[in-house]
């Protein structure tokens, strides 16, 4: 079997090492199949491509892996996510696992773990990995750290990718072409997956997560969750209206083609879909974005929703000035580009 690796960096000097290092060290890289690492680099202002470079030589030092970096002045997560799919993947890869640069992976067995699944169950498509807050690993936690730790374990996606870490056949990313830009990439990533394009009802099933946590990542300051919850918005929104453009454009097959002619063609197509969306409006954010805490607590048991719903409340009140600053960042020209 033939797995690539890639990661998807920008700026990422003093993580990518270890990441690197961590990567070397996973079990699955024992195991008899042949390796490509990649690192895509993408309009990096650092020494992000040097210090990925001696990491690979380095790390994987002995391993016969096809590695590769690859330094593109071109930025922007789904652009860069295009070439590596289209371009810089052997072209009869069988899987590709995709590793964000700034994680630590919990232990050496989450990338087998990954590719396991999409060995046995001939139906799935792609397997997310499971990400955890950093302050998981704290002896003290504060009580901001607890509520933090709470709120996030509210909010499940099993059948979503997450796009810190996850692993897909790579026969199916090869009929996806990402909207440039798009923001949260893996929003979209998973809607065009469950549907093969927009051209079928959504099948939730074709992708899964693991169940046990697989990596961390670094929770934010206060300030930090504001801008997090402001970024994590305006992605939501623009997705949520690429989405929609897609399902009126009724394709009966995959609409990866024709989202790259639109892609060359149209440079602009999303920052104009964005703005007719906006335009003459005063408020732009559907009124769930708002209360999706809340709607999670459907289906969950009356006794299990009492126990959330105070930290399900205050999330969603502190959700309400990430939501005002959110709808002023979608009425600005080229919000698109925001991530």
């Amino acid at each position: 079997m033939k797995i690539a690796i890639c990661v998807i960096a920008r700026n990422e000097e003093k993580t990518i090492g270890a990441l690197v290092s961590q990567l070397a060290a996973q079990t699955l890289l024992s195991k008899p199949h042949t390796f490509q690492i990649l690192v895509v680099a993408n309009a990096c202002s650092d020494g992000t491509v040097a210090a990925a470079r001696a990491a690979m030589t380095k790390s994987f030092a002995g391993h016969p892996a096809h590695m590769l970096v690859h330094d593109t002045p071109l930025g922007g997560k789904a652009r860069s996510w295009n070439l590596a799919v289209h371009e810089l993947i052997a072209a009869d890869a069988d899987i590709a696992l995709f590793v964000d640069a700034d994680i630590e992976l919990i232990d050496e067995m989450v990338l087998e773990d990954l590719v396991r699944p999409l060995t046995t169950d001939a139906a799935l498509l792609a397997v997310s990995g499971h990400p955890v807050k950093d302050i998981l690993k704290k002896r003290r936690k504060s009580l901001i750290d607890r509520f933090s730790l709470i709120v996030s374990r509210q909010s499940p996606t099993p059948h979503a990718i997450n796009g810190s870490l996850y692993a897909a056949r790579m026969r199916e990313l090869c009929k996806v072409w990402l909207p440039v830009p798009t923001p949260g990439e893996d929003g979209l990533l998973t809607a065009m997956i469950h549907t093969d394009g927009f051209s079928r009802p959504a099948m939730h099933g074709v992708i899964t997560q693991i169940e046990r946590p697989t990596h961390y990542f670094e929770a934010h300051s206060v300030g930090g969750f504001f801008r997090h919850e402001r970024r994590m918005t305006v992605g939501t929104v623009i997705n949520g209206w690429i989405c929609e453009f897609l399902w009126a454009g009724n394709y009966k097959e995959n609409a990866g083609a024709a989202i790259r002619e639109r892609n060359e063609s149209d440079p602009e197509w999303v920052s104009r879909l964005v703005e007719s969306r906006v335009h003459g409006r005063s408020w732009v954010l559907p009124p769930r974005m708002l209360t999706w805490r809340l709607f999670n607590l459907r289906g969950v048991g009356m006794a299990r929703a009492l126990a959330r719903f105070p930290f399900s409340l205050a999330a969603t009140l502190l959700n309400i000035l990430p939501a005002v600053q959110a709808n002023r960042t979608l009425k600005r020209k080229n919000s698109a580009s925001f991530w």
